[in-house]
């Protein structure tokens, strides 16, 4: 495995359990030109991918093609500095890197410096029957998953239907924990087109994006 996949694999539960803490969703009280960066909360070990990623994995490349420009996001929007990944991302016992991964990109948007935010990632996978195989696992998972458990604290997992389904083995949820009487959520997008696959993860201090701005930007990355 390289070292990014390493990496990348040990951050993978920041993505679930950045919901175990208010501080994970920004700082709504920052004034700098530089986005909050989200902060990590306490790790737990993801399921073990059918494949790892390949040695030769470049960011950009294909993957890139397919994130979001600027000019197409959602009125108020805008591309996010600062961190712009949270780790491999991960739901309902599904990580939603494809495996035999060629290429990777990543983008992070936000309609204010404290959120709320969304984070793309693209992927491309040089196995695209065995990606396909993954993500219809996601598909299944995202219409019949109720909860989840990671590090001994389970999360409330429900179906989004509202929001527009394309390119192959689509799937999208809201997941939420309570913690000292305050729901801290997430929504979590992913797709196929092929060999590629994409991933929207939506976060933010206090609200998520609407579902409006969601399948705005799901159609627009879509008929690119």
């Amino acid at each position: 495995m390289s070292s990014r996949s390493k990496t990348m694999t040990k951050r993978a539960a920041v993505l679930l359990a950045v919901l175990l803490t208010t501080a994970a969703c920004g700082d709504a009280g920052s004034t700098s030109a530089t986005d909050p960066t989200p902060a990590a909360g306490p790790t737990a070990t993801p399921p073990t991918p059918t494949t790892e990623p390949t040695e030769d994995a470049v960011s950009g490349g294909e993957a890139a093609d397919a994130i979001l420009d600027e000019r197409l996001l959602p009125a108020g929007w805008r591309y996010a500095t600062g961190e712009q990944t949270l780790g491999v991302p991960e739901m309902c016992g599904v990580v939603l890197e494809p495996p035999a991964l060629s290429s990777f990109a990543t983008q992070r948007f936000t309609a204010d410096v404290a959120g709320p935010f969304v984070i793309q990632h693209s992927f491309v996978s040089s196995d695209e029957a065995a990606t396909a195989e993954r993500m219809a696992a996601w598909a299944k998972a995202a219409a019949t998953c109720t909860t989840w458990t990671t590090e001994g604290t389970e999360l409330t997992v429900s179906t989004i239907a509202d929001l527009p389904s394309v390119g192959e083995d689509f799937g999208a949820v809201h997941a939420e924990v309570e913690r000292d009487g305050v729901t801290q959520q997430r929504d979590y997008v992913a797709w196929r087109d092929g060999a590629r696959v994409t991933v929207l993860i939506a976060y933010g201090a206090t609200d998520l994006p609407t579902h409006a701005e969601l399948a705005e930007m799901i159609t627009a990355i879509a008929g690119r």
